[in-house]
């Protein structure tokens, strides 16, 4: 196949010595795939000056453009996140999204910036920056330990949500620490994370939990016992099985059911009779899931 005049143009462009950015910007819409690598490669060399053009191209219609805009960013580097933490912000959620994605694959760079962007007042951009961190990984443990201490409850909670996801065991011991937060939130997503992570050195601190009289703490408490498996408060969880609550007993029944603890059976049993649909049904899996597992 031989290439058109407009081809050799485009082609022309990005292999001179001479780069010309708006040609090169055109070029990332070409029809021809190669030409668009090749222009998206050369404008992340070309590094700072193009950086608002290609948050711009983030912004077309065409969804190749966008992925190859943030190819570039990515390839820029650290001197691009100013430009893409702003990108967070924008209305239009593929925005948002490939802003996301350019960020989390800068890897160590961009941790001293999601981490300042927990701060952020819109919810939404503090949990992209949550994800981005989360999606680093390992790197970003001791800084998102160091932000459970914040006096944000927000970044205390966006904190203990990502050191969950990523589920490095470093973070047990100041996530059990962050269970006795003074806000109901932080507790939830302590106890939350704890569960991902499934270190049986949180038990104690879970058993805990779960005479917090909030739901909202209790239930996340039992869902992570119910991962800890033979370590967990058997005898405790049971007790929750009265509560008046029907949120706590659903997540105890659910919690025993994954322990598979036959002594939780009988009391189990008893929930056969319970006002609330989802508390039964939640009975009735955990009596089969205890049977698979050898309980009469």
């Amino acid at each position: 196949m031989q290439n058109t005049g407009t081809d050799r143009k485009a082609y022309s462009i990005h292999t001179s010595s001479g780069m010309d950015m708006d040609g090169l910007i055109k070029a990332i819409r070409h029809q021809n795939l190669g030409i668009r690598w090749r222009a998206a490669l050369a404008l992340g060399d070309i590094g700072e000056p193009a950086i608002k053009p290609l948050i711009r191209a983030m912004r077309e219609n065409d969804h190749d453009v966008r992925w190859l805009a943030g190819l570039a960013l990515g390839h820029i580097g650290e001197r691009a996140i100013p430009q893409l933490l702003r990108a967070l912000s924008e209305e239009d959620h593929d925005v948002r999204w490939h802003a996301t994605r350019v960020l989390a694959g800068m890897g160590q760079v961009a941790i001293p910036h999601m981490i300042a962007a927990l701060h952020d007042e819109d919810s939404d951009t503090q949990w992209r920056s949550a994800y981005v961190l989360s999606n680093i990984g390992e790197p970003a443990v001791e800084p998102l330990i160091l932000a459970l201490k914040d006096p944000l409850w927000w970044v205390r909670v966006r904190a203990a949500w990502a050191l969950g996801e990523i589920g490095d065991r470093r973070a047990v011991e100041p996530l059990i620490q962050s269970v006795n937060d003074m806000d109901w939130y932080v507790r939830w997503s302590a106890a939350d994370a704890l569960g991902k992570i499934g270190d049986k050195r949180a038990a104690v601190c879970l058993s805990k939990a779960l005479k917090e009289p909030d739901s909202f703490v209790q239930v996340p408490a039992t869902w992570a016992l119910g991962k800890l498996g033979s370590d967990a408060p058997v005898d405790t969880l049971i007790q929750c099985l009265k509560s008046g609550d029907w949120y706590v007993r659903w997540g105890a029944a659910d919690a025993l059911g994954n322990i598979g603890d036959a002594r939780a059976l009988d009391a189990l049993r008893e929930l056969a009779g319970d006002k609330d649909e989802y508390v039964r049904r939640a009975a009735d899996n955990a009596i089969a899931k205890i049977g698979k597992k050898g309980g009469s």
